[in-house]
């Protein structure tokens, strides 16, 4: 028996086995429940609004005519409202009953208000359609939310028993690779996933005939392929791209990154080159300008309304031990650039330590007893408002530390790897890790893991909204934080 021939005996084989398994476990694809779901959501409106009708206008003979054009309305205004909120888009269907149902209240609420405009412009508002759209209106709020709450819940317990959403035909280098890929690909997408077959790349040393999948791809057995490893066959990838165009079937490509270690954030395109982002700058040029204006309009009436209390602070330090007010550190801040950061002065002059080598710990001899309330209080952190001014740090961002500061007796960077990417914004005075539990002396890898992780959470998620949760509840914090010392 020939290679061609044993390749087409394991193919066959494969697929029937798969097949099989596929059908034990009742997969039904993703088009199929949306399907369902917009036709339960037209045929459910629909009967809500001829029973209603019924109800109010078969006593006073109104004629059929309204119901027809305000069914056609609402029709008319659903497709509208359904594109604007995404109502059947993959990732809406896909994030869970709250958010699914809350999509589907607010385009039933935008559909209405289409409904009520159209009724007024066409005149086909009568006595009884106040009543009629207000009840139906009620109905299909009840009606769209519970079927929306009831059909997340009934594909939640569909993915977790394995009725996955899409199948897959992994094209690999080899057999082990393509083992490995399978698994992490069922595991990554939650179930969503069923990779039904796994093979080796058509033209390679045992790989299979290029027309089994071609047979494969029209007899529906399979919806997706996916090339992955494609770098060792760049030639054989290119005929069997070529021939999978020719079909009705989703074609991706998985690169191999593992070298490279990192994360794709998105697919973009430079004019007719295919390129893959790997990076993007946390703030948009508007998100800069916005971010900026808010440090300088906080910043500025932060230093009028507390300039009384610069000056009571700077005449206490004087009296309660010599040295100057004011200690200035360098730090590493924005684009790994070095600045000095102002703070009042908190421990005696003569045991500062100005590169951090030694971080401050609870009941640090070094601190005087002022020093103690002020760093309870945070207020020694005031000065760094000018700092904010200057441009040199915002208000909220991931907290500057020293250019000599180590965790546990090694330098940050060697500790963690991805320790720079929080330099990718300006430092800030406080930060989503501080108001997360994540203060004071940093003792030990853990916690300098979950403090750049969540300084990395706040740079991928900016928004002013954010900034202004954190500030208030630093606020909060400055009275009762025990990690403040």
């Amino acid at each position: 028996m020939d290679f061609a021939t044993t390749a087409d005996l394991r193919f066959s084989v494969l697929r029937r086995r798969t097949s099989s398994a596929v059908a034990r476990r009742g997969f039904v694809p993703l088009a199929k429940w949306t399907a369902i779901l917009a036709a339960a959501d037209i045929a459910g409106v629909g009967l809500i609004a001829v029973v209603v009708f019924w109800l109010y206008a078969s006593p006073l003979n109104y004629d059929d005519g309204q119901l027809w054009v305000g069914l056609a309305s609402f029709l008319f205004g659903w497709i509208i409202a359904a594109w604007m909120q995404n109502l059947y888009a993959r990732k809406t269907l896909l994030s869970g009953a709250r958010v699914h149902s809350q999509n589907g209240l607010a385009a039933c609420a935008l559909t209405f208000g289409i409904v009520l405009l159209l009724g007024f412009a066409l005149k086909f508002i009568g006595g009884v359609s106040r009543g009629w759209l207000l009840t139906w209106a009620a109905g299909t709020f009840v009606w769209l939310g519970g079927l929306r709450a009831l059909w997340s819940h009934h594909l939640l317990r569909a993915l977790r028993g394995g009725k996955c959403l899409d199948r897959a035909l992994i094209l690999v280098g080899s057999g082990g690779q393509a083992r490995r890929l399978s698994e992490e690909i069922e595991r990554e997408s939650c179930g969503q996933i069923a990779v039904v077959a796994e093979l080796r790349m058509p033209g390679t040393p045992g790989g299979v005939p290029i027309e089994c999948l071609d047979e494969a791809v029209r007899d529906g057995s399979v919806d997706r392929v996916i090339i992955a490893n494609f770098e060792g066959s760049i030639e054989q990838s290119r005929v069997l791209l070529e021939r999978l165009m020719r079909f009705a079937v989703d074609v991706t490509l998985i690169p191999d990154l593992a070298e490279l270690r990192t994360p794709v954030i998105g697919v973009d395109r430079i004019g007719t080159l295919p390129t893959l982002d790997l990076a993007s700058r946390p703030l948009t040029a508007i998100g800069a300008v916005l971010k900026r204006a808010e440090d300088l309009f906080l910043g500025c009436l932060i230093m009028l309304l507390t300039m009384p209390l610069f000056v009571a602070i700077a005449i206490a330090i004087k009296l309660d031990s010599p040295g100057p007010v004011l200690f200035g550190q360098l730090r590493e801040g924005y684009h790994n650039t070095v600045f000095k950061v102002w703070k009042f002065r908190t421990m005696y002059h003569q045991a500062r330590d100005d590169r951090a080598e030694r971080q401050t710990s609870r009941h640090d001899g070094r601190v005087t007893r002022l020093g103690r309330l002020l760093r309870r209080l945070s207020l020694d952190e005031l000065p760094q408002f000018i700092n904010v001014i200057r441009g040199e740090m915002s208000i909220v961002g991931p907290r500057p530390h020293a250019l000599g500061m180590t965790s546990v007796g090694l330098p940050m960077t060697q500790v963690l790897e991805g320790y720079a990417a929080r330099l990718r914004v300006k430092p800030g005075i406080t930060g989503w890790a501080q108001i997360n539990a994540c203060r004071g002396e940093v003792d030990s890898h853990e916690k300098l893991r979950r403090r750049v992780s969540l300084d990395c959470y706040y740079i991928d998620h900016w928004s002013l909204s954010l900034d202004l949760r954190i500030i208030a509840r630093t606020l909060t914090l400055l009275l009762f934080d025990r990690d403040a010392y």
